[in-house]
């Protein structure tokens, strides 16, 4: 059987955005939410993961069977990250939303983060961790980026746009 894609590809899935919001250099200077402040590097996978939840939920990829999440088995959407959580989600056993969130969240993180890199959003910083192994990291290439996704969210937020004129994708990054 042929999979089937859904839904129009923004340029970048929510988790994308999510990702580049939190490298965002006010949250790095003022340490109030970057991957380098203060709860940060824990926050980071759990955060992105729910973003690509909502974004395949969303696209109608996932559906909620009594709390427990139900993927559609032959969908793709042509985001790697987005289409290797499907596999996981439709290979692994029942799990609810607040498992999903979690449960190897660190995987979604990484294939965002390299195809944030591929884009040339991120680029990889390698560092060595106790002399031996060498961890892959990303810094921001384009903070530009990053501020218009910090002002769009606080837009959302702060402004006084009637909540039913806010687009759905603004709503769900805000």
């Amino acid at each position: 059987m042929t999979p089937v894609t859904h839904g129009s590809r923004s340029p970048r899935s929510l988790a994308a955005r999510l990702c580049l919001l939190a490298r965002a250099p006010e949250s790095v200077r003022t340490g109030t939410g970057g991957p380098e402040g203060p709860d940060g590097p824990d926050r980071l996978p759990p955060l992105v993961r729910a973003g690509a939840l909502t974004e395949l939920a969303r696209r109608g990829l996932l559906t909620d069977d009594g709390g427990v999440v139900t993927p559609d088995l032959d969908a793709r959407t042509d985001d790697p990250a987005l289409d290797d959580l499907l596999e996981l989600i439709t290979e692994s056993p029942p799990h609810g939303w607040r498992d999903w969130v979690t449960r190897h969240a660190g995987t979604t993180l990484d294939a965002v983060q390299a195809g944030l890199a591929e884009e040339g959003a991120l680029r990889v910083v390698s560092r060595r961790w106790l002399g031996l192994l060498p961890p892959r990291d990303y810094a921001l290439v384009d903070g530009e980026a990053a501020r218009a996704l910090r002002a769009d969210a606080r837009r959302v937020l702060h402004g006084r746009e009637p909540v039913a004129r806010v687009a759905p994708e603004d709503a769900a990054l805000a």
